[in-house]
């Protein structure tokens, strides 16, 4: 049996490489092709720098409380790939330091900065996984020291949503809470983006209030859209389309896929879902598995999340949880026993397969 496994980053965790591996161990005697993935948030830079041949780049940055931090991004030739995780990421604050008044995506800005001044001209963002909602302002403060140079340039954002920059379904409401937003506070940092949207509709005539992906990584994708006159896209499908992902498909039986958590944010263009997408798309008799360390839609009853769910059970033939319930956040979350827990996993789907269990 040859399987394709495309799983995103357990984020905090397992990188997508780490992931992957642990399945194809657990899948012990079939053919696996194992491709390291990313739909913009965490491991993105990685994940195409690897892919496509570049050399990895330091650069001394701000986290989004401003300590100095050590961050990656790539370069292939005049090409940079830069992940807003790297130095914005939620993962950089403990759970106690989250801030959302005072967060900053000024360390982006800086991965941006240096990549410029290093001779990239285009230049490819990720945007997810991010502990900032500041709509982009603190990115932007920090590029203004290349700004002679962004004529030159050519900016394009990978989204890992596809969420507004305001309102119900944009980025305070639907990930601010994440962030450490208080239910209070989401009514002011939407105010707050919505007087950026205003500060930046003049400068390039583009209003970023409601254009679709914008919202990802606290707005810092619409800055780039409005400001910097880039160019959105859904990253899932992106990185994808540069992994050649429908090619591995052929003569495949098996896809898994998965993240660290599935929950109702899955549709709005997270990975598991596109790769279940684009698998089906591709070959109807294809199963699809999603591995995830936390499944959030099976304790959900509000219609709006039955809907999304009945979504979720046309995409995949199961959804497997592979922590068990009660579990403490601090176990969950430790590599070594989320790697078990993805090995275990895979082997018990092999024995199924094989006719042993």
């Amino acid at each position: 049996m040859k399987a394709v496994i495309a799983i995103d980053s357990f984020k905090g965790c397992l990188s997508s490489a780490e992931a992957a591996a642990a399945v194809a161990e657990g899948l012990a005697g079939h053919d696996c092709v194992v491709l390291p993935v990313s739909d913009g948030g965490e491991g993105f830079a990685s994940v195409l720098t690897a892919a496509l041949g570049g050399q990895t780049v330091d650069a001394r940055v701000h986290d989004p409380l401003g300590r100095e931090i050590d961050a990656e991004y790539g370069l292939i030739g005049d090409t940079a790939v830069i992940e807003s995780a790297a130095a914005s990421g939620l993962t950089l604050m403990s759970p106690d330091e989250l801030d959302p008044l005072r967060a900053s995506s000024r360390g982006t800005g800086e991965l941006i900065a240096d990549a410029i001044s290093r001779g990239a001209r285009d230049i490819y963002v990720g945007f997810g996984g991010t502990g900032t909602n500041d709509g982009g302002k603190g990115m932007l403060e920090a590029v203004e020291a290349v700004r002679s140079l962004w004529p030159k340039c050519r900016f394009t954002g990978l989204c890992d949503v596809s969420a507004p920059f305001c309102g119900p379904e944009g980025a305070t409401a639907v990930y601010g809470p994440q962030k450490g937003v208080k239910p209070k506070q989401i009514a002011l940092l939407d105010d707050r983006l919505r007087a950026l949207a205003e500060q930046y509709r003049p400068i390039r005539g583009r209003y970023v209030l409601t254009k679709p992906g914008s919202g990802a990584a606290g707005g810092m994708a619409g800055a780039l859209w409005a400001v910097l006159g880039g160019e959105l896209k859904p990253g899932a499908d992106a990185v994808l389309d540069i992994l050649r992902f429908e090619q591995h498909l052929e003569g495949a039986s098996l896809v898994i896929t998965g993240e660290g958590r599935i929950d109702a944010q899955t549709l709005q263009g997270k990975l598991p879902a596109v790769v279940a997408r684009r698998a089906r798309a591709f070959s109807p008799t294809l199963r699809v598995i999603a591995l995830t360390g936390r499944n959030e839609l099976g304790i959900c009853n509000d219609l709006t999340i039955t809907g999304m769910q009945t979504s979720l059970e046309s995409l995949f033939d199961n959804v497997i949880q592979i922590t068990p319930p009660k579990t403490a956040p601090g176990r969950a979350l430790d590599p070594a026993f989320a790697r078990a827990r993805l090995v275990d996993a895979a082997s018990t789907l092999n024995r199924l397969w094989s006719g042993t269990l």
